[in-house]
């Protein structure tokens, strides 16, 4: 007998345990974790092998493995059994093409709805080349910032987003991501805890842990984080900062409100924090409410990039701050790559603002709602949350699943089928809960014919449920 479970049946035969017994089994998993008794990997016992060695119900057992499990302890999987999770797991599933991108139906990752492009960089390709030798300057350093010409043009695009912000407090970033690692660098250091949705978009989690930063997840609703939740946290600790996507969160697609939005800051002011929005994934939205960063732009930084619209290859963002932490990023950036390429930003500009962008815009936005056309035949029977395939402009689906699904096994079975979707648990921070519930990202596919069989694969797995073995565990 391991040591957890001797430790276990002592503490249920004298009665030192708290709680019910299937609790005080998810609290021993716990401590088993904490004190090296149980590693990653190490598969716990059968249902009736645990209930026979500690004298209690095949019942209590089931109840002590899904609590445990709802703690982000333990994953069952499909005729193996419940295994201790590897607490590293979800930071290793944050990568890009994990496979081979044609052994797949790709909805796994956010993307431009795939067009033809190549005409349009070439051609932009061209004009910078019947250029060089005149007034562009790509092959010196630069201010870290980025060209003035090119802070000035991205203050103009952003402010059709709904910003207005002198390009003095732009920064041109390499992508998103990038924008992400300065913004927090810029207003945190390491031991610093900060906050975010508990689902939230993992390559921040990833920058966090680079930063030596901790993450509290926060409970969400329809419209994103939960303001006394927020509030809670931030009496409990000292908070840096609160990152948050307010206009389709990435992956629950959930939305501020303005009064929400006025809400989140009026704590921020309260208790002097930072707030980080990213606005990636808003960017095919139609009248977006102002970002946080207009409505307090002394406290917001403003995270922005053309890798949802143009091409993500280009890795081209911005980062508009207040005017006191211009400084504290211009550090950052030199400490890294000391400024943005300007050859990619001048790219990724001018493709911006080409006569046939609208249209080509135009055509993005129409095969969004094809898509999403479709998801709705085929999975509306199955959206838990009423809402989950309404949400115009977004590149995503979140469907919650029908119990008993497990969403860790619900992906793996889709991938065997030639699927590939996002179980709930890549995005969630720490042990914050995660639902059983998978990203769809329906925007990925090159062709509608992909999108469709792909969404009746899901359809199919989901009308066959899953097996009794998946029930049992």
């Amino acid at each position: 007998m391991t040591i957890w479970i001797s430790k276990l049946l002592k503490a249920l035969e004298s009665g030192t345990g708290s709680g019910a017994r299937y609790i005080q089994l998810a609290a021993a998993i716990e401590t088993a974790i904490g004190d090296d008794s149980l590693a990653a990997g190490d598969r716990l016992p059968t249902h009736r092998a645990l209930a026979d060695l500690l004298g209690v119900t095949v019942g209590t057992i089931t109840r002590g493995y899904a609590e445990a499990e709802r703690r982000g302890l333990v994953e069952a999987r499909v005729g193996s059994g419940t295994f201790i999770r590897n607490t590293l797991a979800r930071e290793d599933q944050f990568a890009i093409l994990r496979h081979t991108p044609s052994a797949l139906i790709e909805f796994s990752l956010n993307l431009p709805v795939p067009s033809d492009g190549s005409t349009m960089f070439a051609e932009v390709l061209q004009e910078l080349a019947g250029e060089v030798g005149q007034d562009l300057d790509f092959l010196s350093y630069q201010p870290e910032q980025g060209l003035p010409q090119q802070r000035q043009w991205a203050a103009q695009w952003l402010a059709s987003c709904g910003l207005n912000h002198p390009m003095e407090q732009i920064t041109i970033t390499c992508g998103g991501q990038h924008a992400i690692m300065l913004a927090l660098m810029a207003t945190t250091r390491a031991g610093d805890t900060i906050l975010s949705e508990g689902l939230t978009y993992p390559g921040m989690n990833a920058i966090a842990k680079q930063l030596g930063l901790k993450v509290i997840g926060l409970p969400m609703d329809e419209q994103g984080v939960l303001p006394g939740a927020m509030e809670e946290q931030c009496k409990l600790h000292t908070i840096r900062a609160l990152y948050c996507t307010p206009t389709i969160q990435n992956p629950s697609n959930a939305t501020m409100g303005l009064e929400r939005r006025h809400a989140i800051i009026d704590i921020a002011k309260r208790y002097q924090l930072w707030l980080v929005e990213d606005e990636v994934s808003s960017n095919q939205v139609a009248d977006r409410l102002p970002p946080l960063s207009a409505l307090d732009p002394d406290r917001c930084l403003y995270i922005n990039s053309h890798s949802k619209t143009v091409a993500a290859g280009l890795r081209v963002g911005y980062l508009a701050t207040p005017a006191q932490l211009v400084d504290n990023v211009a550090a950052a950036i030199q400490a890294q790559c000391w400024f943005a390429p300007p050859i990619t930003v001048e790219i990724a500009q001018r493709w911006m603002r080409r006569r046939d962008t609208e249209a080509w815009f135009a055509w993005q936005t129409e095969q969004l709602q094809q898509r999403r056309l479709l998801a709705e035949r085929y999975l509306k029977a199955y959206c838990v949350t009423g809402d989950c395939l309404t949400m115009a402009g977004s590149l995503s689906i979140w469907l919650n699943l029908p119990d008993p699904w497990r969403a860790v096994e619900f992906r793996d079975q889709l991938s065997v089928k030639g699927v590939a979707v996002l179980a709930a648990e890549s995005f969630a921070v720490g042990r914050f809960p995660a639902p059983q519930a998978v990203r769809i990202s329906i925007s990925a596919p090159p062709t509608l014919e992909q999108v469709e069989q792909g969404l009746k694969v899901i359809a199919d797995l989901l009308e066959s449920g899953p097996s009794q073995r998946i029930a049992a565990i």
